[in-house]
């Protein structure tokens, strides 16, 4: 199988509940002092269903495309690898109690020098179905096979 082939290819969706306790840690070592992000009365006075997690809270139950880059599939040597970048659009909030699904796909394999570029693409919906975020994932591994 070549780079190449491994374009298109989709891996089993995965599941994360959205805890509050999970959301505050989360807002508190990034920084944040919004009450949102602790506070259930304060978030609901600002139109959100429960405490709200910030956006980049993403990385959180997207598992950093874990299921995706692990999967023996694909063949990428961890031990080598580097997160390159990655990007997100984001739809509506995500809040204390969704229980958000993710599904991904490899969106583009490719070479330069001794380095592979894996691009994920992921897209995460909550319980309603409702769009949370598309994200665009970029793992960089150095080849040591010559």
């Amino acid at each position: 199988m070549t780079d190449r082939d491994l374009v298109g290819r989709t891996f089993e969706p995965w599941t994360y509940e959205v805890g509050m306790e999970k959301i505050r840690e989360f807002a508190a070592v990034l920084g944040h002092q919004e009450a949102c992000y602790f506070d259930r009365e304060v978030a609901r006075s600002l139109g959100f269903r429960d405490v709200v997690a910030p956006p980049m809270f993403a990385v959180v139950y997207c598992e950093w495309m874990g299921p995706a880059v692990l999967d023996p599939g694909v063949g990428i040597d961890y031990a080598h690898m580097l997160h390159g970048g990655q990007e997100f659009e984001f739809g509506v909030s995500v809040c204390h109690g969704d229980v958000i699904t993710t599904t991904a796909a490899i969106a583009d394999v490719h070479e330069k020098k001794n380095l592979r570029f894996f691009v994920f693409s992921s897209h995460s919906v909550n319980q309603f179905g409702e769009t949370v975020a598309d994200g665009r994932w970029t793992m960089i591994v150095r080849r040591t096979d010559g």
